[in-house]
């Protein structure tokens, strides 16, 4: 028998994640947003949200996105392409699929998005996940944008990977 140990990146580094992102957001003109930063096994370290962002719906959706990284160990842009597009990447998928979706969606009371915004967080040199970033009130590619320069622009950036490892936003000045 012996103990498990997990990593996790720190308070500091998850505050810093969540401004280096509202920064992106600020820098690009996006609209107002709200980033959820979590630990490897789905607990909130940091949440924040932006004057202007509408505080209902995005910080549980900013949540939703981090949460679905730790939960599927995949970013949610994945996580959404393996439910909701062919195997083509560009067919829709049978209702069965889509059904099944709905389910897992369901099961986990709601706290999961198969939407972009949701980036993984690995270390770099293990490949353990030590936490996700989820980020949420602009376009879904403007998120996942916000979150992935949180990420790549903090302290430990050198030490850290991302799922997915680029942006796909269009609107980026």
């Amino acid at each position: 028998m012996s103990l498990i140990t997990t990593k996790s990146i720190s308070l500091a580094v998850a505050d810093e994640i969540a401004s280096l992102a509202i920064k992106a957001a600020k820098s690009q003109g996006f609209n107002p947003i709200s980033i959820c930063v979590m630990d490897p096994s789905g607990a909130e370290i940091v949440t924040k949200r932006m004057d202007g962002c509408p505080h209902i719906a995005y910080p549980k959706i900013s949540r939703a996105k981090a949460n679905t990284c730790v939960a599927v160990k995949s970013s949610s842009r994945a996580y959404g392409a393996k439910y909701l597009m062919g195997k083509d990447g560009i067919s829709p998928v049978g209702p069965e699929v889509f059904a099944r979706v709905l389910n897992q969606i369901n099961t986990m009371d709601g706290n999961m998005a198969a939407f972009q915004g949701g980036v993984l967080i690995r270390e770099k040199d293990s490949g353990i996940i030590v936490g996700s970033v989820g980020v949420s009130g602009a376009a879904g590619d403007e998120d996942e944008f916000c979150a992935l320069t949180g990420v790549k622009e903090c302290n430990l950036a050198d030490q850290l990977v991302t799922e997915p490892l680029e942006h796909s936003c269009k609107t980026v000045s």
